[in-house]
């Protein structure tokens, strides 16, 4: 991102572009538009359907003269630049892995229209460190078991963890459940009655993991695994719903994520199949007059539910 920034301030003059880099296969530019704006340049096959202009970034749509078009993000207002840069970051990061150049504009034009509802509504910062543990782990599950059970693609779209469900996978005729603790934790939280309380069987998996140094060789953070399942999306429509669920959970991958503060390394990780005879609330057994509930779950004495 200090780069990208670098890039922009060492640019002068009006309708100046230089390209993101000579391996993206998008035809990506940085640059000044005609106001000396910084801008992000996508020359593209296609028109895009929409394209609207926020407080932060005027967006603009051009035909050139060899009949393709052009998708113009520009900077309106100089106080915003370094969530600028982390916005174009993000669009060259995340379009990186497109196959398909047909659907590039397409593409651009929603991250960028996710990025405006994510401002709007207060999600520009970091998640919270607890925000930031449970997405790890649920997508280091999502990368080292789920895709290579179901397939990346079927296995992405099951992923209803960031759209805050009330199971984090459903897919085919059972669910996931993924809760990441601190090594040692022998309970869970439970947020809902219908978190474990279904009519299909299910599991619970509780990721272990304790946050590390940078030095660690097997540290995780947010980014990396991010973009572990990015490349292992070869479905530009699935890599294109999978990254923007993402970001309306606010998550994209700024630098932040890869401190220390927030790498960690799992530790363990113990599944549970949760059938009828599971013991948690079962909202059946709940006088009617309980609405709501959250518990905590005792690991040690559900053991016989161990799958592994």
């Amino acid at each position: 991102m200090d780069n990208l920034k670098e890039r922009f301030e060492s640019i002068h003059g009006v309708d100046v572009y230089q390209r993101v880099d000579e391996t993206h296969p998008l035809d990506l530019y940085i640059g000044l538009d005609d106001m000396a704006r910084w801008t992000l340049l996508l020359v593209c096959n296609t028109r895009p359907n929409h394209l609207e202009s926020s407080k932060m970034i005027y967006g603009k749509i051009g035909l050139r003269k060899d009949g393709r078009w052009t998708i113009s993000l520009a900077l309106i207002d100089r106080q915003y630049q370094d969530m600028f840069v982390l916005f174009c970051g993000d669009i060259i990061d995340s379009s990186r892995n497109i196959r398909n150049k047909d659907r590039a504009a397409q593409f651009v034009v929603l991250r960028y229209h996710e990025w405006k509802k994510m401002l709007a509504n207060s999600k520009g910062g970091l998640l919270s460190a607890e925000e930031i543990k449970g997405l790890l782990g649920e997508m280091y599950i999502l990368d080292t078991e789920l895709m290579s059970r179901y397939g990346p693609e079927e296995a992405a779209l099951s992923w209803t963890g960031p759209q805050l469900a009330h199971q984090d996978f459903i897919i085919a005729d059972t669910w996931y459940e993924v809760k990441t603790v601190s090594s040692g934790r022998d309970s869970v939280n439970v947020s809902s009655i219908e978190q474990l309380d279904t009519e299909s069987k299910g599991h619970l998996i509780v990721v272990f993991a304790d946050k590390t140094s940078l030095t660690n060789e097997r540290l995780i953070n947010l980014n990396m695994v991010y973009y572990r399942l990015l490349s292992r999306l070869l479905n530009d429509e699935v890599k294109e719903s999978f990254s923007n669920t993402l970001l309306k959970y606010g998550y994209y991958p700024r630098p932040e994520y890869e401190d220390a503060d927030y790498s960690f390394e799992v530790k363990d990780i113990q599944r549970y199949l949760v059938k009828d005879d599971f013991p948690c609330l079962r909202r059946s057994e709940l006088p009617a007059s309980v609405i709501k509930a959250e518990y905590i779950l005792s690991l040690p004495v559900i053991q016989t539910y161990r799958e592994d």
